[in-house]
């Protein structure tokens, strides 16, 4: 599983204590006089639980991962993924600025080569220009951005990397001896005139039981883009979550979930890129995601090598669009069905030695839909109907030595293997199947300092649109009446692909650096992907054929487009994380450039994005429970291109917020969160965006939380 609910006993001490600082840093510990150092030894950074499915210090994973906690949501107060994880180096959503069009990438992988898991259960839903993942942050409790080849813990489709998060529980909003809690929020911004109202609910009946409920409620109209012009949008969003835990026995516990998006938009058909659109393309969208989860965990005390994760899983995604003048409809329904089985057993090897080790068994089956009101045989070109199952099975070990050299030394092996097959009455059926090894090392000659190195295979299955796409792909209207079309083919011989990455890095934590209790940390890494059989469109014969000018006409279209492999390509980059952290302020810093190209013909490749600087500084007020910052994302020009065209200028925008949660009695529970993103109203446009981004954008919620 990605996101675990509850921990090994040491993990959980671990979690805690890593998640009590304000800016994702956790305060220092100190040990009893009577307990050893080594003994008493506890991280202080954040801990990720997806990095090698088993807590471990996100600064000793040999590895670039970033942990983003409740308590950093709630000080920045997000309103959409894209919020939440737009300061993580490596990281980009693209599509522009409407929440249906939003699609993460990391370090230049996107769409099925970023892996999305909520709870666990797989997103997999993909689509042309309709976004990839549903979720409100509110319903959040935290998550995770592991960066890098992933597949040997996680399958398909982690080449760059995956993206894990874990909704609210009972004990996220519960504290100490409470039995009930809640808390209700009111919030607005006005670049796009969007009201907010979420309540949560968290309650504990009996002894052993959680239940949480919670409901989020977001209207909003077009979005006030930073060049003075409006892009339409309307969104009527609802989510919901439903969350039971029941701890049967000491080791042995579940948890079963709901989790639900309902969006009422209208749009142009086409969620991304567009700043304006006929009226002909406006569409009403009716999107739904529902993700239902039953999870079971057992560990029995004093059994180290039992400590088992089953789920299973059921997640439906779906896009219905209706265009407003003619009346056609189009879907698109993506149903998953999964389930995973894993285990770590751990073991003392010597005195200074242990082995953990992690292995479990993982299917998933996708069924994808299609419709189109005006196609004669009612199917939706680009979106054929079509199944692809998933099964896999991983071994992973991780030897902590200590004092055979001197300090600690961390070697993680894994391997995976992956059977993947897709259907279609379109074309022929496929099937194929992949190892993906990794090894892992770090080492931590004196307390704090830690260089690492890996190495990962990763791999993607084709998908069920790259395999099966047909239909048209665009239509060229000619001023003689003719319209040239160029269609989709599709193409079942397509390999997966494949890449090889190389990783090293150095990352340096100390306590106590500057003043008392403070915190400093920093660690950046280089990596290179060597990409097999990238999976590209390729255009052929774009232009209108002789017969479209020719009586009569005969043969009128503009060529085709299939699904193909480039053969060789690769993609590199620096990446670096710092954190500053003490009583009574914070500096965060994240920085990250990447490049790739087709190595057969020096193309440019991937996602690329400019080099970009992310920073938070922050101040507290205790005197006043107050937390200020201003936020600065700062980007070079970018001529990572082939076309002229898509080059970008550089940019600079800052971010403010302020968070008020006074201590006193008589006000204690209420919460005001105020801010303003895009300050100086800059207009600015993310590379392959096709449009700018929002303009000044002043923002306010207030939070109520009671409890009893």
């Amino acid at each position: 599983m990605v996101i675990r609910n509850r921990l090994s006993r040491a993990g959980v001490a671990a979690l805690i204590a890593a998640m009590s600082g304000p800016a994702g840093v956790a305060l220092a510990q100190t040990p009893s006089e009577s307990e050893s150092s080594e003994a008493a030894r506890v991280e202080l950074g954040p801990i990720s639980v997806s990095a090698t499915r088993s807590p471990i210090s996100a600064m000793r994973y040999p590895g670039m991962v970033t942990v983003i906690d409740r308590e950093q949501i709630d000080i920045k107060d997000p309103d959409t993924l894209e919020d939440m994880f737009r300061s993580v180096p490596g990281v980009q959503f693209e599509g522009g600025p409407r929440r249906t069009g939003q699609v993460p990438t990391i370090r230049g992988y996107e769409g099925e080569n970023v892996q999305i898991r909520i709870d666990g259960a797989r997103q997999n839903f993909v689509s042309g220009h309709n976004g990839r993942v549903f979720v409100d942050p509110a319903l959040l409790a935290g998550g995770e951005v592991l960066r890098g080849a992933a597949s040997s813990l996680y399958g398909s489709g982690a080449m760059g990397g995956l993206i894990a998060l874990r909704t609210l529980s009972a004990d996220d909003l519960l504290q100490g001896d409470e039995t009930i809690a809640g808390r209700a929020k009111l919030g607005y911004q006005d670049v796009n005139q969007e009201f907010t109202e979420s309540l949560v609910i968290g309650g504990r009946p009996m002894e052993g039981v959680g239940l949480l409920g919670g409901i989020v409620k977001r209207d909003s109209d077009d979005i006030e883009l930073g060049n003075g012009t409006t892009l339409v949008s309307d969104d009527d969003i609802l989510s919901g979550l439903a969350k039971a835990d029941v701890d049967f026995s000491p080791g042995l516990s579940a948890s079963f979930s709901y989790l639900g998006f309902k969006n009422d938009a209208r749009e142009p058909s086409n969620g991304q890129l567009a700043n304006t659109a006929a009226d002909s393309d406006i569409t009403d969208k009716d999107i739904r995601s529902d993700t239902v989860r039953a999870q079971v965990l057992y560990a029995p005390l004093g059994q180290n090598w039992l400590d088992l994760d089953g789920s299973v899983y059921f997640t439906n995604a779906q896009v219905d669009q209706t265009y407003e003048t003619s009346g056609r409809v189009v879907e698109q329904d993506v149903d998953t069905y999964g389930l995973f089985l894993d285990n770590r057993s751990r073991f003392a090897l010597a005195e200074q030695t242990s082995l953990t080790l992690t292995y479990g068994l993982e299917a998933a089956k996708d069924e994808q839909t299609g419709t189109d009101s005006s196609a004669s045989d009612g199917t939706r070109p680009g979106v054929p109907n079509a199944n692809a199952e998933f099964a896999g099975a991983f071994f992973q070990g991780s030897f902590e030595i200590r004092d055979v050299v001197p300090g600690t030394l961390t070697v993680i092996p894994g391997v995976r293997y992956d059977s993947f097959s897709a259907d279609s009455e379109i074309d022929d059926s496929t099937s194929d199947d992949e190892i993906s090894p990794k090894i892992a090392v770090s080492y931590e000659p004196v307390r704090g300092l830690v260089g690492f190195a890996s190495y990962g295979r990763a791999f993607r299955a084709p998908s069920i649109n790259e395999l099966y796409n047909e239909g048209t792909h665009f239509s060229i209207p000619l001023s003689n009446g003719q319209t040239a079309v160029n269609s989709f083919i599709p193409n079942p011989n397509l390999k997966p692909e494949v890449s090889d990455t190389l990783e090293f890095g150095l990352g340096y934590e100390r306590s106590n650096t500057l003043m008392k209790n403070d915190e400093f940390r920093i660690k950046g890494a280089y990596f290179h992907a060597d990409v097999k059989d990238l999976i590209d469109i390729s255009v052929n014969g774009g232009g209108p054929s002789r017969g479209c000018f020719i009586p009569p006409y005969s043969g009128c279209n503009a060529g085709t487009t299939d699904t193909v492999n480039v053969p060789d390509a690769e993609l590199e980059g620096y990446e670096l994380e710092a954190s500053y952290d003490a009583h009574r302020f914070y500096v965060t810093a994240g920085f990250s450039s990447i490049d790739g190209e087709n190595t057969r013909t020096g193309e440019s490749l991937g996602v690329l994005t400019p080099d970009r600087l992310s920073t938070d500084i922050g101040l507290r007020l205790h005197e006043i429970d107050t937390v200020i910052g201003v936020e600065g994302e700062f980007a070079s020009g970018f001529d990572k291109v082939d076309d002229a065209s898509e080059e970008r200028g550089g940019y600079s925008v800052f971010d403010v917020y302020l968070q008020w949660a006074p201590s006193e009695q008589v006000l204690s529970g209420l919460t005001v969160n105020l801010g303003i993103d895009n300050l100086f109203d800059r207009d600015y446009e993310r590379v392959f965006a096709g449009v700018s981004e929002p303009g000044r954008n002043v923002k306010g919620a207030i939070a109520y939380r009671l409890a009893f």
